[in-house]
């Protein structure tokens, strides 16, 4: 059954090397200078960046892998298959866990070349089998009368026997040349893991052909345009980032003061007026004449006064408009729960028309179809939201926030990518299916990291974004990435990043205080990035996130679990300054309108699908027919969502 099986956990591939291999500690004993400690466990500094796993560094609850995970490319896709290992094979996981284990097998565990450890303070990197800057190395010396023999011991202990023939003497006869025993064993033991046999549990029936990786050229001359693609990971209380202001005859202000907190004895959770940004709803339907930004977001007004940017008012995930009485029934979610409503979030399709596949995934297939060019990133982290259909769009690109190593700086033989590459070769139809998807993903991730990191090597950012900020490195990557639009050839780029912290079931007001001042300074950044860029009229940012969360505070002066909530867009070429959907008049359960559930969870009156078909629109997707219905399967059953000329200014 080729489907039997997994591809390996980064983890225990790096512990499978090191435990076959012998590692052990060795710390030279005539350094000048004091003894140094020699007792050391085994150094794997900060780990889980670099593979994307490590011990006791669980990213949340829910581990390192989504349970239903289907990888973007390989067998499994249109399969249907799910492969949550697969979660973490991103181009700069890839690159690094390889790197990684090439530093070990030939420097020893050092920082060498992106080694897993750090500089031991002593020693160079020299691939001579002393191993001098490190704190240890593999000691395993294969047994055999032959190279052959070696190498089939090696395969036994790293692969379980998996190795085919047939890469066995493609890896025998790539380091044949090799001086000495020693320098044909690291030889082999690279190549080896590198190989599909190696990175999953399956066997592999190579078919013979070359792999052809993707280009993602098209023959479009549609200008280029950007879509960002902004989570607040966890459930931001976007009643904080958006509350009531001026509101007649209802005073809707007071009854927000009043459900979130306010007493004789505690001001609550909701926002004085004194700590927020006054703005005009722009919009005879709201029940309030003016709205407020939190405090901490004064480019969010600023963007909202040029006409910028829109606010849609209590707004989620829905499949259809619902009431109190039949939500349960005719919201096939599992509301209120992080994994859930993050995925359902992101893939926009609730009766899993297009199982395994997220919305940017979708508009980049019906566009590539279309014979535009498109190209899709996610920042730090493979992401549903990008994934499309198998063969009709662009697979996602994952980069770090921190840009792209070189993969293999200092490659022991001449000809060793041409190398790797035969080892992940086409396979047959009955090959391994996790072996192939690992060997697609691999190959991709290749030819994609070798052209991107020469450009974004090379781009030049003049904006001085936030230091020490991980969601400011991450929007800086997104402008270097844009940069090297001409060289992809693409007319068309989707990203995705995140923001984490948002869970905030206690001192929900410290820590937006602290969120949104964060957020504020790189998105800042950012937009004065794409003026200097002269891509701000090109560029528009989505913001979402999960869920809202409930109006009335627990005890630990913190929110929990809702539905509905406010969310933003911004860009150049918006036509903003408008607070678009309903927002609720009243949040207590019983009230008139029919929206709230108990501690003012509200049920939304936009759903997702309100942003993203004009979203959509003027990324170039048709308004309607079947690409649209593929883009947004639910779309159809709302009445009232927002147009291309409804968010947009038309071009001059």
């Amino acid at each position: 059954d080729p489907s039997h099986g997994s591809i390996r956990e980064p983890m225990l591939k790096v512990t499978n090397l090191l435990r076959s291999m012998e590692y052990q500690t060795a710390i030279p004993t005539d350094l000048p200078g004091p003894l140094l400690q020699t007792t050391y466990n085994v150094k794997l500094w900060e780990i889980d960046q670099k593979i994307g796993q490590g011990p006791y560094e669980f990213p949340s609850v829910f581990s390192f892998f989504l349970p239903e995970y289907v990888p973007d490319s390989g067998p499994n896709l249109p399969a249907k298959l799910t492969s949550p290992e697969s979660n973490v094979v991103t181009m700069p996981n890839v690159v690094n866990l390889l790197n990684g284990m090439f530093s070990v097998i030939k420097y020893g565990l050092s920082d060498c070349n992106e080694g897993f450890s750090t500089d031991p303070g002593y020693g160079d990197c020299n691939d001579d089998g002393l191993y001098q800057r490190s704190y240890g190395h593999l000691f395993h010396v294969p047994p055999g009368a032959d190279d052959n023999e070696k190498a089939a011991n090696l395969a036994l202990l790293l692969t379980a026997g998996r190795l085919s023939e047939g890469n066995l003497n493609t890896i025998v006869n790539a380091c044949s040349s090799e001086a000495d025993q020693q320098s044909k064993t690291r030889c082999m033991q690279q190549l080896i893991v590198t190989s599909g046999e190696f990175h999953s549990t399956n066997p592999v029936i190579q078919s013979g052909e070359e792999r052809v990786t993707e280009t993602g050229q098209g023959s479009s001359t549609e200008p280029y345009k950007a879509i960002v693609y902004f989570f607040l990971d966890g459930g931001m209380d976007s009643y904080s980032m958006l509350a009531p202001y001026t509101c007649s005859p209802v005073d809707v202000y007071q009854r927000y003061r009043k459900i979130r907190g306010r007493s004789s004895t505690s001001d609550g959770v909701g926002l004085p007026k004194g700590r927020l940004l006054e703005i005009p709803a722009n919009n005879p339907e709201q029940p309030c004449t003016a709205f407020g930004i939190h405090e901490e977001l004064p480019l969010l007004k600023n963007l909202y006064d040029q006409g910028k940017l829109n606010f849609i008012a209590n707004a989620g995930l829905l499949a259809k408009p619902v009431t109190v009485e039949n939500y349960r029934d005719e919201t096939p979610a599992q509301l209120f729960a992080h994994n859930a409503m993050k995925l359902d979030a992101k893939r926009d399709d609730l009766a899993d028309e297009f199982l395994g596949t997220g919305v940017g995934g979708r508009i980049a297939d019906v566009l590539t179809q279309a014979g535009m060019s498109v190209d899709s990133f996610s920042i730090d982290g493979q992401e549903v939201l990008l994934s499309g259909e198998a063969g009709q769009g662009p697979s996602q690109v994952v980069v770090s926030r921190d840009g792209l190593p070189e993969f293999n700086a200092d490659p022991s033989i001449n000809n060793m990518g041409d190398v790797i590459k035969t080892l992940n070769a086409g396979t047959t139809a009955d090959s391994g299916f996790h072996a192939e998807t690992w060997s697609s993903k691999f190959t991709d991730s290749l030819a994609k990291q070798a052209l991107l990191k020469q450009e974004v090597d090379a781009a030049v950012v003049t904006t001085e974004f936030p230091i020490d900020s991980k969601i400011a490195d991450k929007f800086k990557m997104i402008t270097r990435i844009m940069q090297t639009r001409v060289a992809r050839g693409v007319n068309r780029d989707i990203f995705f990043i995140d923001d984490g912290g948002y869970d905030t079931h206690s001192k929900v007001d410290d820590k937006l205080v602290e969120n949104f001042s964060r957020i504020n300074a790189a998105m800042q950044a950012f937009v004065d990035e794409l003026v200097d860029l002269g891509l701000w009229e090109s560029t528009v940012l989505v913001q979402f996130s999960e869920f809202a969360r409930t109006l009335e505070p627990n005890t630990g002066r913190g929110t929990d679990h809702a539905w509905g909530g406010h969310h933003f867009m911004f860009g150049g070429a918006a036509n903003g300054g408008k607070v678009l959907g309903w927002y609720p008049s009243d949040f207590e359960q019983g009230d008139e309108e029919g929206l709230a559930l108990s501690r003012g969870r509200m049920i939304p009156t936009t759903p997702w699908d309100g942003m993203w078909k004009g979203v959509a629109e003027w990324f170039g997707v048709p308004p309607t027919g079947s690409e649209m219905e593929k883009v947004l399967p639910m779309h159809k059953n709302f009445d009232v969502l927002y147009t291309k000329d409804d968010l947009f200014n038309p071009p001059p």
